[in-house]
């Protein structure tokens, strides 16, 4: 059986200001503690450059004009590096499902994320993702 999905160690320890409790979640649902520790996460790691992170040179995604430089022919590409960030940078997922959403404007590119969180639950996360004119992902 997998292991049951945490509240990341540095947002127990954020979040105990010495109450009991803290040592599971973020104080209430354990499950939705998981699932916005995991949203934290995904938002960090998909808002980092490849190669800006010294100790951890791979963790984050290509920039984003090389993400997307030719698109729409480099969409597959750009799909497999999202997929890729995740499965390597979000252990508490599986089944992570990246696709291409229809555009909404002449620059915007969004992407849905689609996965489950490991252990007994397997509680879905479906969410939005829109590349920003900054370049920054933004998550929904």
């Amino acid at each position: 059986m997998p292991p049951t999905p945490r509240v990341a160690l540095l947002e127990r320890l954020a979040a105990s200001d010495g109450r009991s409790g803290a040592r599971d979640g973020i104080g209430g649902d354990h499950d939705a503690a998981v699932v916005r520790s995991v949203l934290f996460n995904l938002r960090r790691i998909l808002n980092s450059r490849e190669g800006a992170a010294q100790a951890q040179r791979d963790l984050g995604l290509p920039s984003p004009q090389d993400l997307l430089q030719n698109w729409p022919s480099s969409r597959e590409g750009a799909l497999t590096a999202i997929r890729r960030c995740i499965q390597r940078f979000e252990p508490r997922l599986t089944e992570v499902v990246v696709r291409a959403m229809p555009s909404t404007g002449e620059l915007a590119l969004s992407f849905q994320i689609a996965a489950r969180l490991i252990g007994p639950g397997r509680i879905p996360i479906s969410l939005t993702t829109a590349v920003t004119p900054d370049g920054r992902m933004s998550l929904s």
